[in-house]
């Protein structure tokens, strides 16, 4: 049964985003359906593929771990560059809600997610909204990258903070 604060919020979402409740109600339905079914489909480039139908802008030879999720409402904000990993359970937001109470203090945004050609981000990690990983840059396992990543580095920790700078064949550093 759904509660008069969820039709609220479903009415509130579908007009913040100028849609026909019925419409956005499909789209969703949609990318709900076709995420559920990525996030556990055995063959590593039909993840990819399937996340592509959803409208993430995913480039050539990209592999999707298990149970990663794709923002939502707007899988169309976050692109991934050639030759990069997303591990296993990663989330990858670019909007934030915001509660009905605290909509002043915290009102619902959006912003794209970028991540380079080349990219490594382990299992775990999250991605928040507006940020930029640079190419051929690692995020560390369990990160939570909260502003944007300089290419060739890597990062780790929570937030995420770049302990060390890569050469331009992916060796570290000393």
């Amino acid at each position: 049964m759904i509660s008069n604060r969820d039709k609220v919020t479903f009415g509130e979402v579908s007009n913040h985003y100028h849609s026909n409740k019925i419409l956005f109600g499909f789209r969703y339905l949609k990318n709900w359906f076709l995420e559920q079914l990525a996030s556990v489909f055995p063959v590593p480039s039909w993840r990819a593929k399937l996340h592509k139908m959803r409208g993430v802008n995913i480039g050539k030879n990209v592999y999707v771990g298990y149970g990663v999720v794709f923002d939502r409402l707007h899988p169309e904000l976050i692109t991934i560059g050639d030759y990069a990993e997303i591990g296993d359970r990663c989330i990858l937001s670019a909007h934030t809600r915001g509660s009905l109470t605290t909509r002043q203090a915290y009102p619902r945004t959006m912003a794209p997610i970028k991540i380079g050609s080349g990219v490594s981000i382990n299992p775990g990690c999250i991605i928040i909204q507006g940020v930029e990983i640079g190419e051929n840059s690692i995020i560390g396992i369990g990160s939570v990258v909260t502003r944007d990543i300089s290419p060739n580095s890597l990062a780790l920790g929570y937030p995420a903070r770049v302990v060390k700078k890569l050469d331009g064949v992916g060796e570290l550093q000393t």
